[in-house]
C-alpha cells in the first residue's frame, strides 16, 4: 500500500459515505489572524463551529496541510530526533456539521481501520474522556458504550483519560467537547500485548510503540468567556488522523521517515551529500530527517505565498530554513547550497495531491536559494560575533560565556548549543547552561505568543449572531446605502465599539482591498456610528469605530458607505486587475500575485519575477493598461464554479481559499480574476495608471506601487511642479534639463577629482612628518599631529599609519571649513598596556563638541569651531598630552606633529 493509494481509499471510504470531498486549505490561514498557521484540519471549518459561517454540505473529507512550528503545538526540537513528529504534516479529517455525531464516527472509524486497512484489532486501544469535575462534566460512557459494543475492540483495550489527554478545545473560550483518541501498539521482540493499559509505559505514556493515529473529536459544548461550558444548539464531529503515522503503520514501519512519503527525498538529498540514509540515530541521519522535514514545511508555505521575515510567520520560515541548512553545513558537510535543489522531490511526493507546488516549484527555488546565500554571510557574521563574545569574557577571567548571548548565537545566526559549546571548549570556556535555557524559555513564550492576536469578536458575542446579508455588490443605492437593522453592538477599549448589523452595505476587508468607511445613524440621531473600518468574521460583517449613544438589538437604523473614499478604492482595484494582466503580457506568464494593498490612496501589487523590471517594460505596461482604460471596456461579473472558472484561465491567488462557487471579475478579452472586491463599470471609470515604484522585497519577488485617478491626477501636477522649479533653478528649458543637469555632474566629477587629487598630495606630504613627530617610549609610538586634512583624508593618512607602526597611540585632528574631523588610534602594545582611544574621543568630544566615538583600538568623530579649535585643541594637546589615552605611560609627543619644536609640515 503506497502512501498515494492509502490516501485516496481515506477520501474515497467518506465520500461514499455522504462527504463533500474539499481541498486542503492554504498552510497559513489568510483569514484568521489568530493562527500564524494552519495547525489543524479544523482551521478552515472554523467559522462554522463558531457559529459565523455555513457550508452548502453537512459532512466534509480532506486531506489538510499543517504547519507546526510555534505556538502550543511546538514539536520542533523532536523532529528528526524521534519517528513521528514534523513541522508539516498531512491531517486526513472527517467532518460532520450539525449531522452525525458519535455512533457513525465510531463505527465507521473501525470499519476503516480494521476493514479496509486491515489493521489488527487486537493492536488497537483506545482512550475516551474520563470526566472533570471542574467542568461538572461525567466521563464520556456514551463514546465508551459504543466502543465496546458496536466495535470488535477489546473492552480491556477502552481507557479513561482527563480533560488534558482527552477533552478537545478550540481556545480559551469557544467550541469544544471529548474526544476519543485511537492508538496502534507497534509491539516489539518480547513486548507484552496487555502494557497498553500501564500508565507508565502504555497508551499516552509518551513512547514509540503505542502510537496515536486517529482523534475523533465530539464538539458539544461552548466554552463561555467566564470558563464556563454551555452546550451548543447543533453537535459536530472533527477527526485528524496524522497520515505520515498512518502511512508507517500501514507499511509496517517503525518510523514516518522509513516509509515512500520521504523516500524520494532521501534519495535526492543522498544524491546531493554523496552518503545514504541509513535510518539510525546517527547525527547525519537525524540530519537527513531534519531537512526532509523542513524543506517540505517550506516548499508548501511559499507555494501558498508566504514570504520569509523578520517577524511572524516568515520569521518562523527563515529560522527552519537556517535549522535545516545548518544540520546540512554540520552534518553533511554541505557548505554550499543545497535546500533548494530538494524542491523539485518534495513536488513529486506532493504535487498529485497538492497541486500548486509543482506549479510554483521554480519560485520557491528562488526563495529558497536567496535565503540560504543569505544565511551563509550571517553565519559568517556569528562567527565574528562568538570571537567577541570569547574575547570580552577572556579579557574579565571569566570560566564561561554568558548564557543569554550565547543563545543569541543559536536565535540570531543558528548556531546549535553542541556548536557553540565546541567552539568554547576550543577557547577553554564553558557556556552559562542556566542562563542559556531561561534565554531558550524567554524565546519560546515569546514564539508562542507570536500568533496570539485578539479575536474581533469572542465565542460568546459570537454565539447567535445570524450571517450578515451584505448588498455592497448588488445595483444601484443598496451598494452604498442601506435601511437595516442593529444585530449586536459590542464596547470595546479606548471609546473603540464593534457593531453587527442585520444587513450591511460596507464592504470587509479582503483579498488585499481596504475595509469601507463611513457612518451608521438612526432616524432621530440619538445613535451615531462612525466606522472607520470593517472586517469579517466568517459570514459576519464587523464594523469597527466609535459611537454616540447606544443602539439594541432590532433597533433601525441607516447605514452609509463613504461613496468617494468607495470609488476610489474601486478604480485602484480594478487599475491593479489590469496591471496583473499587463505585467503578464510584457514580462511573461510566470507572473503571478504574491499579494496587493488596494486603498483609497495607492494600489501596491507584489508579484513573482526575477528580476527588476526595465523603465521601458514599465512604459509598455503603462501603455497596455491605459488602451485598456481608453477602450472603456464595460466590466463583467459572474458566479461561477470554481473548477470551471480555473478552467477557462481566470486567475487565482495562490495561497487563497476558495469557495466551490466563486465570483469572477471580467475585462472582456483581456482579464479575467477570481475576485470578491469592488470594482468600477467600466475601464474608463479608471482614469489615468501610474506607476509610481517597482523595486524588489525578496529574491523573485516585485513590488509595484501605482496610483490610479485624481491620485494619477496629483501626482502629475505634483511633478509637473517640480520639473518647472528645477528649469527655473538651472535656468534652462524644459527640454535641456536632462543635458544641463549631465554637463554639471560631469563638472563636479572633474572638481571631486581634482580634490581627490589634492587631498592625496597632502596626505603624502603629512604622513612623513607626522610619522617623524611621533615619540618612542618603551617600544611604543606615541603622539598627536593638527593636519590640515578633511575626514577622507585623514582617514587615509590613518590607514597608512596603522600599517608603519604597529604598535601605535595617536590622535590625528583635521580641518575642513567650519568641521573638524578626529581620529584616534590604538594597536599593538599600546592598546595590551591599557591606552584606549575611547578616551581620547571623550577628550576631544568635550574640546570640540559634535559626536564620534568607538571602540578601545579605533574611534572616530567631527566636532566644530574651524581653525579657532583646531588651534586650540592642539595648544591643550601639547601642553598636556599624557590625559589623551589613559593608560599606563599616557600618550606624550611634541604637539606640532613634525618632530620637532617650531616645524610646522605636518599641517
Amino acid at each position: 500500500m503506497n502512501a498515494p493509494a492509502i490516501r485516496r481509499q481515506f477520501l474515497d471510504f467518506f465520500a461514499a459515505r455522504g462527504h463533500r470531498v474539499v481541498p486542503s486549505a492554504p498552510v497559513f490561514p489568510q483569514d484568521d489572524p489568530t493562527l500564524l498557521f494552519t495547525n489543524a484540519g479544523m482551521n478552515q471549518f472554523k467559522d462554522v463551529f463558531l457559529g459565523s459561517g455555513t457550508r452548502d454540505y453537512a459532512r466534509a473529507v480532506d486531506t489538510q496541510k499543517c504547519i507546526r512550528v510555534s505556538g502550543k503545538h511546538n514539536d520542533l526540537e523532536e523532529v528528526g530526533v524521534d519517528t513521528y513528529h514534523h513541522t508539516f504534516f498531512e491531517m486526513l479529517g472527517n467532518w460532520s456539521f450539525g449531522d452525525y455525531f458519535k455512533a457513525e464516527a465510531i463505527a465507521w472509524a473501525w470499519e476503516l481501520l480494521t476493514g479496509v486497512y486491515g489493521l489488527p484489532p487486537e493492536r488497537l486501544w483506545v482512550t475516551v474522556f474520563a470526566g472533570d469535575e471542574g467542568d461538572g462534566l461525567p466521563a464520556d460512557e456514551e463514546a465508551e458504550g459504543l466502543w465496546r459494543d458496536s466495535t470488535g475492540v477489546d473492552p480491556a483495550h477502552v481507557l479513561r483519560f482527563g480533560r488534558s489527554d482527552n477533552f478537545w478545545e478550540m481556545g480559551e473560550t469557544g467550541p469544544c467537547g471529548p474526544c476519543s483518541e485511537i492508538h496502534f501498539d507497534r509491539g516489539g521482540p518480547g513486548a507484552n500485548p496487555a502494557d497498553g493499559a500501564d500508565r507508565a509505559r502504555g497508551v499516552n505514556a509518551g513512547n514509540e510503540r503505542f502510537i496515536e493515529i486517529w482523534n475523533l473529536v465530539f464538539i458539544q459544548f461552548n466554552r463561555r468567556d467566564d470558563g464556563s461550558l454551555a452546550p451548543l444548539p447543533a453537535r459536530h464531529v472533527d477527526t485528524g488522523m496524522g497520515f505520515e503515522r498512518l502511512v508507517a503503520v500501514l507499511q509496517g514501519r517503525a518510523s514516518n521517515y522509513d516509509t515512500d512519503v520521504f523516500a524520494p527525498l532521501f534519495a535526492a538529498l543522498a544524491g546531493i551529500a554523496g552518503r545514504p540514509y541509513e535510518g539510525g540515530r546517527a547525527p547525519a541521519d537525524v540530519a537527513f530527517r531534519v531537512i526532509a522535514d523542513h524543506v517540505r514545511a517550506l516548499a508548501a508555505a511559499f507555494a501558498d505565498g508566504a514570504l520569509p521575515a523578520n517577524v511572524g510567520r516568515g520569521y518562523v520560515l527563515r529560522r527552519l530554513l537556517r535549522r535545516a541548512s545548518r544540520y546540512g553545513r554540520a552534518e553533511l558537510d554541505l557548505a554550499e547550497p543545497f535546500l533548494w535543489r530538494l524542491v523539485p522531490a518534495v513536488a513529486e511526493t506532493l504535487g498529485a495531491v497538492f497541486p500548486e507546488i509543482p506549479a510554483r516549484a521554480a519560485h520557491v527555488q528562488t526563495l529558497v536559494r536567496a535565503e540560504e546565500e543569505a544565511f551563509g554571510r550571517t553565519l559568517g557574521r556569528g562567527l565574528v560575533r562568538f570571537a567577541e563574545l570569547a574575547g570580552r569574557v577572556a579579557e574579565r577571567g571569566a570560566a564561561a560565556l554568558p548564557g543569554a548571548e550565547a543563545y543569541d548565537l543559536y536565535a540570531t545566526y543558528g548556531f546549535p548549543a553542541d556548536l557553540v559549546e565546541l567552539m568554547a571548549r576550543e577557547r577553554g570556556l564553558a557556556v552559562d547552561a542556566a542562563g542559556w535555557q531561561a534565554a531558550r524559555e524567554a524565546h519560546q513564550a515569546a514564539s508562542r505568543s507570536e500568533g496570539r492576536f485578539r479575536a474581533l469578536l469572542s465565542a460568546e458575542e459570537l454565539a447567535g449572531l445570524p450571517p450578515t446579508a451584505s448588498t455592497y455588490h448588488r445595483a444601484g443605492e443598496e451598494a452604498t446605502a442601506l435601511e437595516t437593522a442593529v444585530a449586536a453592538l459590542f464596547a470595546r477599549e479606548e471609546g473603540f465599539s464593534a457593531l453587527v448589523l442585520a444587513a450591511s452595505p460596507f464592504y470587509p476587508e479582503a483579498g488585499g482591498q481596504v475595509g469601507d468607511s463611513g457612518g451608521v445613524a438612526d432616524a432621530d440621531g440619538t445613535f451615531r456610528f462612525a466606522v472607520e473600518d470593517t472586517q469579517r468574521i466568517g459570514e459576519v460583517v464587523v464594523h469597527l469605530g466609535r459611537s454616540e449613544g447606544t443602539a439594541a438589538p432590532g433597533q433601525r437604523v441607516t447605514a452609509r458607505v463613504d461613496g468617494a473614499r468607495r470609488a476610489a478604492v474601486r478604480r485602484h482595484h480594478t487599475a491593479t486587475h489590469l496591471l496583473h494582466r499587463a505585467l503578464r503580457a510584457i514580462l511573461g506568464d510566470h507572473v503571478t500575485q504574491q499579494g496587493s494593498y488596494v486603498g483609497p490612496d495607492r494600489l501596491r501589487f507584489d508579484f513573482s519575477h526575477p528580476r527588476a523590471v526595465a523603465p521601458e517594460e514599465i512604459e509598455r505596461v503603462e501603455a497596455l493598461v491605459a488602451a485598456q482604460v481608453l477602450a472603456n471596456r464595460p466590466l463583467a461579473t459572474s458566479v461561477e464554479d470554481l473548477e470551471a472558472a480555473r478552467a477557462r484561465g481566470a486567475m487565482a491567488l495562490f495561497g487563497e481559499k476558495y469557495a466551490e462557487r466563486v465570483r469572477v471579475v471580467e475585462v472582456p478579452g483581456f482579464s479575467a480574476e477570481l475576485c470578491g472586491g469592488t470594482h468600477v463599470a467600466s475601464t474608463g471609470d479608471v482614469g489615468l495608471v501610474l506607476v509610481v515604484s517597482e523595486g524588489a522585497i525578496q529574491a523573485g519577488v516585485r513590488r509595484i506601487e501605482a496610483v490610479a485617478g485624481a491620485a494619477a491626477l496629483a501626482l502629475v501636477q505634483d511633478e509637473r511642479r517640480i520639473l518647472a522649479g528645477a528649469a527655473r533653478a538651472l535656468k534652462a528649458p524644459r527640454e535641456e534639463l536632462v543635458a544641463r543637469i549631465a554637463d554639471l555632474q560631469a563638472r563636479m566629477r572633474e572638481a571631486r577629482k581634482q580634490a581627490g587629487a589634492s587631498a592625496k598630495a597632502g596626505v603624502e606630504a603629512a604622513f612623513a612628518g607626522v610619522r617623524e613627530g611621533l615619540e618612542r617610549r618603551d617600544g611604543i609610538a606615541l603622539g598627536f599631529a593638527c593636519v590640515g586634512l578633511p575626514l577622507e583624508g585623514l582617514r587615509d593618512l590613518a590607514t597608512r599609519l596603522k600599517g608603519a607602526e604597529p604598535d601605535l597611540a595617536a590622535i590625528l585632528v583635521g580641518l575642513d571649513g567650519e568641521r573638524v574631523p578626529w581620529i584616534a588610534i590604538v594597536q599593538g602594545a599600546a592598546l595590551a598596556r591599557g591606552h584606549d582611544a575611547r578616551k581620547a574621543a571623550e577628550l576631544l568630544r568635550a574640546r570640540l563638541g559634535g559626536g564620534g566615538g568607538g571602540r578601545p583600538e579605533l574611534a572616530q568623530g567631527q566636532g566644530q569651531g574651524g581653525a579657532k579649535a583646531w588651534r586650540m585643541l592642539e595648544e591643550e594637546l601639547r601642553a598636556a598630552p599624557a590625559a589623551a589615552f589613559g593608560g599606563a605611560g599616557a600618550a606624550a609627543g611634541r604637539g606640532d606633529g613634525t618632530g620637532g619644536e617650531g616645524r610646522r609640515g605636518a599641517r
